[in-house]
């Protein structure tokens, strides 16, 4: 008990400046758009993000079943996929420009061109290598390679450009609430294993991010999959998350994550240090409600799908 009354003050004094640590303000440099709505520009639900290295930022719209392409300022392009989709869920750029969307209730991963043309589908329900239970996301490499984020299943699958199977790994972990918190002093093990992931995004090393949702953390994974380090844990305080969600990587290879339930973007170096974060719940300009979906552009602006608040967010940090 004497060394546990010892260790609690200093804990505490962790805890208190991690809070302040992770409380950064709004940045100045914010546009906002959209709002509720079916009409052009407007939203019912926005689940994800993407940027191309035009700059042009496409949103899954979820409810309304397409995806809506706009200007780096938000201005609209073009809506697609109303036709294929039931519900259009995560949403990567390829190499070569082409849009990669996955469907969550269709099981089916669906290829795009810039201007909304189908190029191909593929996918369907079930547990064999190659098939989904609700896949949440998808992110391409440089060399083409396709992953995805099969939910249910808790793992994450490898293909070609043409949907040929190439490997799977992940299965079914969850992370004890007390280890995760205080895995500043335990390790919090389940190494490559997930409880329900929800997004993915690849480094320019080739490194694969997976936000771990309800494990409150991001692995982090060679190009094969094996496993290299994680970053963050169940918590309030900077780098600590609240269900892991939307992920994308910087020009700088600095990592940015949408923290669901505390409301905030927190952004990581490239070994995964704490940088800093912003936000809070409300539906200010830099505030939140359940942010879903992050994209970083070349041009250094994050784009953030504010799910809650059925819009999008462009900051430019400092």
């Amino acid at each position: 008990m004497k060394i546990l009354r010892r260790f609690l003050p200093s804990l505490f004094g962790l805890i208190v400046v991690g809070l302040l640590a992770g409380c950064t303000g709004s940045p100045a440099d914010v546009q906002v758009w959209g709002g509720q709505g079916s009409e052009p520009g407007q939203f019912n639900e926005p689940f994800d993000v993407a940027v191309d290295a035009d700059g042009f930022v496409y949103v899954t719209d979820v409810r309304n079943n397409r995806v809506q392409k706009f200007t780096s300022d938000g201005d609209f392009v073009l809506a697609f996929g109303q036709q294929q989709f039931e519900k259009p869920g995560g949403i990567g750029i390829g190499p070569d420009g082409t849009v990669w969307v996955t469907d969550y209730d269709l099981d089916r991963i669906f290829h795009f061109d810039p201007n909304g043309k189908l190029i191909a589908a593929w996918g369907t329900a079930g547990d064999q290598p190659g098939e989904f239970a609700s896949p949440v996301d998808v992110a391409v490499n440089a060399a083409g390679l396709v992953y995805v984020v099969d939910q249910y299943h808790h793992r994450i699958q490898q293909f070609s450009p043409d949907g040929h199977f190439i490997r799977t790994w992940g299965k079914q972990g969850k992370v004890n609430v007390v280890r995760s918190a205080l895995n500043f002093l335990v390790s919090d093990g389940h190494a490559g294993e997930f409880y329900y992931p929800s997004r993915i995004a690849i480094g320019q090393d080739n490194r694969v991010y997976v936000s771990d949702a309800y494990n409150n953390r991001v692995q982090v994974f060679d190009s094969e999959g094996h496993f290299l380090h994680s970053i963050g844990g169940m918590g309030l305080w900077g780098g600590r998350f609240r269900v892991a969600s939307g992920i994308a990587v910087g020009s700088d290879g600095s990592l940015f994550v949408a923290d669901f339930y505390n409301n905030r973007i927190q952004h990581f170096d490239h070994a995964g240090r704490f940088i800093g974060a912003w936000g809070g719940k409300g539906d200010q300009p830099g505030q939140f409600s359940g942010p879903t979906g992050v994209a970083a552009s070349r041009s250094g602006r994050i784009y953030v799908a504010d799910w809650g608040n059925h819009r999008i967010q462009n900051v430019l940090l400092p």
